[in-house]
């Protein structure tokens, strides 16, 4: 588990603050943080999440407020991977590391996944499958996925893309149009929960 900044460093930020409305804040997101990492319920994380949303403007910064969710959420899915499903032996789950996505001669380029399954090789993760995780899933987040997967696709087609989001504000027919690129979508909100549907196709994977 790479990722160098995490939910809990977010909410130790503020429980360190000067401010003693962000220290009761952050006191009471350490005990639902410590709550949904336990249970790993769907509706515990989502509590956390938009508690974290109900009170962005005490949160302050845009860029903090936004990356605190974020993480928050590809922790969510990392831990209930790690819990859920049993991957072979010689594979690895990883959070935030480079995936290998060209090389040619002495050059070479590697992109960074959200969480990706596979075995790290020469310093990068040779990925089975990848995962982008997206609270909100706009068209630009969208586009932004799309490519990433497209650029994999080229180097490993073998590989399996996977979106995983909560809150859908995209046209319907682009989603669609998606689908020929991304081999899974998967919603996990309180209206939609697909989390088996994902768990039962990862599992599929490795069977």
């Amino acid at each position: 588990m790479l990722r160098v900044k995490k939910t809990v460093d977010y909410i130790n930020e503020l429980r360190l603050s000067d401010s003693e409305e962000k220290r009761l804040l952050g006191n009471k997101l350490a005990v639902q943080y410590a709550k949904w990492t336990k249970t790993l319920n769907l509706q515990d994380f989502l509590g956390f999440a938009n508690f974290i949303q109900e009170n962005k403007a005490k949160i302050g910064v845009a860029q903090f407020f936004g990356k605190f969710r974020a993480y928050a959420f590809e922790e969510y899915i990392y831990h209930l991977l790690q819990a859920k499903i049993s991957f072979p032996r010689h594979l690895q789950i990883f959070w935030g590391e480079k995936c290998l996505v060209w090389r040619k001669g002495g050059k070479g380029y590697a992109m960074e996944f959200d969480i990706s399954i596979g075995k790290k090789i020469n310093g990068f993760v040779e990925p089975n499958v990848v995962f982008d995780a997206k609270v909100e899933l706009d068209s630009a987040r969208l586009k932004t996925a799309l490519a990433s997967f497209v650029i994999l696709k080229r180097w490993n087609s073998n590989v399996k893309c996977l979106l995983v989001y909560v809150v859908k504000d995209v046209d319907s027919a682009l989603l669609e149009l998606a689908n020929y690129w991304i081999d899974g979508v998967f919603r996990l909100s309180l209206e939609k929960n697909e989390t088996e549907a994902l768990l039962d196709y990862v599992a599929k994977c490795f069977s």
